[in-house]
């Protein structure tokens, strides 16, 4: 659920603004860390800068008086000439040492601590300023200030930005949803103008032609083949009578086995013909108004109708049709177009077989051929499977069924229609 609403246009300016929006809260957290640390270091170098000021000073007294050990400079710093006199809590940061700059201790009650060395009359001696530092730095509610101050112009400008980034996406992406819109809304209308609002990028409106253009392009050549296919149709309907008539009337005058068994050759392939022709037509009715054609069940009587159209073929090479229905699916397809399509599995199902069954089962929702063959064969042959198939899974396209064939495990080929899935569309 939540991928497919990433993954829609119309969520991508909600995507870009959680993306922007989490960036914006690394980067808020960036200078508020940035921001902390600047102020705690600028704290620590004023404490420095001001402590090494008091050093001279302090230098310059135990100069003057070498005995005294220790001196109040100002309200905030002492200098001390000796460790010994360092307030026993400070002295174990400088036991050992000749040189200290630090800050010790926790607020409120925190010092800046320095130690150094002076010369005086060629003898070494130390020098120690320990400094209130608390008093010159900013205290915490003026820290806590600063930062609600930092962080507050920080929230404005990512609420700017992202205002602005949001406009800036939806006008990016709005010709793109106008035209995903434009595509479910006239899915079915081969006369729809895809347009895009005005001010669209270039690279839209080059988009929209393009696509105006293509769906222009495909319904010609729709248009052109349901016609070519309407006229055919109809051409072929006045030679096919007359073959009918003919072979009706050489039926009459057959004396001889031969002259029967070519009449009646002459009527199966014309009947074919026939079935072929109605196909088309009824093909192309439904092409043009597919919602106006009627739904209907394939009967038991008209499932055993059209596989009994094989039955002679079968019966020249020992085959045996097995039937079996358990359920009337229903379809859009006219008898003529299952006709077609079922004649063509059954015929390439017995062309494949030397010997066996042929087994053909219909339910609620799927068709299925199985013979007992060599299995099936990507290559097309004269005596195998790549009979027919084209025109089985074109048809099968049309009308939204779902077609497979492939080798069975017990041997032979297996072909399947789904007839269940031209109803989930």
């Amino acid at each position: 659920m939540i991928h497919r609403l990433l993954s829609n246009t119309q969520t991508m300016t909600g995507r870009l603004a959680l993306f922007f929006s989490l960036v914006s809260i690394v980067i808020g957290i960036f200078f508020f860390l940035l921001v902390t640390a600047s102020l705690l270091w600028s704290e620590d170098r004023v404490g420095e800068r001001r402590i090494m000021i008091d050093k001279n000073e302090a230098i310059e007294h135990f100069q003057s008086n070498p005995e005294q050990g220790s001196i109040q400079l100002d309200q905030l710093t002492t200098a001390y000439s000796d460790i010994s006199a360092v307030p026993p809590e400070f002295q174990k940061y400088l036991i050992g040492k000749k040189y200290f700059l630090d800050e010790v201790g926790d607020d409120p009650s925190s010092r800046m601590i320095y130690m150094s060395t002076y010369t005086h009359k060629g003898t070494e001696h130390p020098v120690i300023l320990i400094s209130f530092i608390d008093e010159i730095e900013i205290t915490s509610e003026e820290f806590i200030i600063v930062l609600a101050t930092v962080l507050t112009v920080v929230a404005v400008m990512i609420f700017l930005f992202a205002s602005l980034l949001l406009r800036l996406s939806q006008s990016l992406i709005e010709p793109i949803n106008t035209l995903k819109s434009q595509l479910d809304q006239h899915q079915g209308d081969p006369t729809q103008i895809f347009t895009v609002p005005e001010g669209s990028a270039n690279e839209f409106q080059t988009l929209a032609t393009e696509l105006n253009e293509y769906r222009s392009e495909i319904n010609s050549m729709m248009k052109r083949e349901q016609a070519f296919a309407r006229y055919a149709s109809h051409e072929l309907r006045t030679p096919l009578t007359v073959m009918k008539g003919s072979s009706s009337l050489l039926a009459r005058s057959a004396n001889t086995d031969f002259q029967i068994r070519q009449v009646k050759r002459i009527q199966e392939a014309t009947q074919q013909m026939s079935t072929m022709v109605d196909a088309l037509l009824g093909l192309v009715r439904y092409e043009r108004n597919a919602d106006d054609t009627p739904v209907r069940n394939i009967s038991d009587e008209e499932f055993t109708q059209i596989v009994s159209l094989s039955q002679a073929q079968a019966d020249e090479k020992g085959l045996c049709l097995d039937i079996q229905i358990s359920g009337n699916p229903t379809t859009r397809a006219t008898n003529a177009v299952l006709t077609i399509i079922l004649g063509n599995l059954i015929r390439n199902g017995i062309a494949a077989t030397s010997h066996g069954v042929i087994y053909i089962t219909m339910d609620q929702g799927t068709i299925s051929i199985r013979d007992e063959g060599e299995g099936f064969s990507t290559t097309p042959h004269s005596d195998g499977h790549g009979l027919g198939l084209m025109i089985v899974d074109d048809l099968c396209q049309r009308y939204g069924w779902q077609f497979s064939i492939g080798s069975h495990s017990k041997g032979g080929c297996k072909a399947v229609i789904n007839l269940a899935s031209e109803h989930q569309e």
